[in-house]
């Protein structure tokens, strides 16, 4: 039967979290959607596989954005999540809500009901906190939390934070981020948790949810202007399935924008130039792109140890047994150990400057292959995470099979490009304090030859790379760019919504995965809320 009360298209981070909320009472008929594979490796689970699995084809679109000066003109890889829990499944499992003024902002500009106060018992309800490594319990339908692995290097690196005048914090997560802290993470017991894990896993059991993998979405159906269901290519043969009361596109920031306009929603000249009919002509589908720049910094280190001195047999062996008996060590590293939030100037009224530390000196090659350094080192990386540039993302043609342009326009401002050079010479000025400072070498990248601002602002312009955040591309709202109104609507449709990060009005200052799942948890009570009213 290809008749549903919900189709949710796309089975990541929020989709997961609909799959669940909506089949929860039994009483609707859900399909999920999922363009890419099941999340079955074993590298998608085991914490430190995020290095091998995030630029992994299998697990990917393959998206790159589009060459741009501001980039050093590179074909920068940008990996989204192509498997059950989408980006949840690959992602570095950094757990970081957002400041609470990101989202008092969301409902300054007219999105009711999106202020930190309003979104604060969501968060609550999609997080499960451990401590000391507790066993995860599946019955919660919530990601599990815990504060990442310590180590030597890193409680050092959190003393010469506060030498410098970053305050210790317990916790990101509170609303304000001013300081220094260990990250939390989305690890429980050596366990990578995913939306899939989480959220799918538990729900897959009901009889009124239905999951179907390799399926990609061709485009919504329409009756008028109501969104009657979808059209799917399920290995080469098309299938078209109806939903009674919802589409409900959850595709992320990417793939949400593409279908929108494949199916006749968006930019009317845009559409037009594909030979596309216009259903609703909406101008900012596919614009508003936000995404974290991130640029990093390597330093050579002694008497401490490493994750480089980890790589021999002895060592090696020594973190099998750890993540095999304890669940801990090296295989259940996330893609960061220390955190801190700080501003590029003092005009900034927050941090606009987020800090990652990680006890491992490297980089990626020019495969995205992650490459380590051959020697003790550790690396401070640091993202702008209150950018004001924004990009596009539009189709190239009527192909659901071509992968759309994308324009991230980084570093279009002038205070981009300030904070990114500021926030850089404060990860060195960090390094000059003691602790760290004692047990510091040479820099590696950039190394001392890169000292004036246009150096730095040079550096950062050729290595560069994403903060793998992209949001916006739908955003919610009710100005002229407005995709979806703040019950996540499309504008000038009936039974669609969209549910993911691309609904975001500006992004958040952190990872955003947290607060994708918040939202779809939001939406979710909203959907059901129109049912049974």
């Amino acid at each position: 039967m290809n008749s549903f009360d919900y189709i949710i298209v796309g089975g990541g981070s929020a989709g997961c979290v609909l799959a669940n909320r909506l089949t929860a009472s039994g009483e609707h008929r859900v399909l999920l959607l999922e363009a890419g594979p099941s999340d079955w490796n074993p590298l998608v689970h085991i914490p430190i596989g995020w290095t091998q699995i995030s630029y992994h084809p299998a697990f990917n679109w393959g998206n790159s954005i589009e060459p741009e000066a501001s980039t050093n003109n590179r074909h920068m890889y940008w990996p989204r999540g192509k498997l059950l829990g989408g980006c949840s499944s690959i992602n570095g499992m950094l757990h970081v809500r957002g400041h609470r003024e990101d989202f008092n902002a969301w409902r300054d500009a007219g999105c009711d009901g999106w202020d930190w106060g309003s979104v604060l018992p969501y968060f609550e309800r999609s997080e499960r906190h451990y401590e000391g490594g507790g066993q995860a319990d599946l019955s919660s339908a919530a990601l599990g939390v815990s504060e990442v692995e310590h180590s030597e290097a890193s409680d050092l690196f959190i003393k010469s934070c506060e030498s410098y005048g970053l305050e210790a914090i317990g916790d990101f997560n509170q609303g304000e981020q001013e300081g220094v802290a260990y990250y939390k993470g989305n690890i429980v017991r050596g366990r990578r948790q995913s939306t899939s894990h989480c959220y799918l896993k538990p729900a897959k059991k009901r009889p009124n949810l239905q999951v179907v993998t390799g399926a990609q979405c061709q485009r919504i159906t329409f009756d008028g202007k109501r969104a009657t269901g979808v059209v799917v290519s399920i290995k080469g043969n098309i299938t078209e399935y109806r939903a009674s009361r919802e589409v409900i596109v959850s595709a992320g920031a990417i793939n949400s924008p593409q279908l929108l306009q494949l199916s006749g929603i968006g930019p009317a000249e845009l559409l037009q130039q594909h030979g596309i009919q216009p259903v609703v002509a909406l101008e900012g589908v596919g614009q508003n792109l936000k995404d974290h720049l991130g640029s990093m910094a390597a330093y050579q280190v002694s008497g401490v140890r490493t994750v480089w001195d980890e790589m021999n047999p002895i060592g090696l062996l020594r973190q099998l047994y750890n993540y095999l008996c304890r669940r801990s060590g090296l295989l259940s590293f996330p893609s960061g150990h220390v955190g801190a939030f700080f501003r590029s100037s003092e005009a900034q009224e927050r941090p606009d400057i987020q800090l990652f530390f990680m006890p491992v000196g490297g980089d990626r090659d020019e495969k995205h292959r992650s490459v380590m350094d051959k020697e003790s080192a550790v690396t401070a990386m640091i993202q702008h995470v209150r950018p004001e540039s924004s990009g596009s993302v539009n189709i190239r043609s009527a192909s659901p099979s071509d992968l759309p342009a994308i324009h991230a326009n980084y570093l279009a401002t002038e205070y981009d490009r300030q904070a990114m050079v500021s926030g850089f010479k404060q990860i060195r000025r960090i390094f000059d304090q003691d602790p760290i400072a004692a047990i510091r070498g040479e820099e590696i990248r950039p190394g001392k030859a890169v000292q004036t601002d246009d150096e730095i602002l040079d550096y950062i312009m050729r290595q560069a790379t994403t903060g793998y955040h992209p949001v916006g591309t739908c955003k919610m709202g009710v100005d002229q760019q407005a995709v979806v109104d703040p019950q996540l609507r499309v504008h000038g449709c009936e039974n669609l919504r969209v549910v993911d990060a691309s609904v975001m009005p500006d992004i958040v200052a952190g990872n955003t995965n947290a607060a994708t799942v918040m939202i779809a948890e939001k939406a979710a009570d909203m959907i059901l809320n129109t049912t049974s009213a």
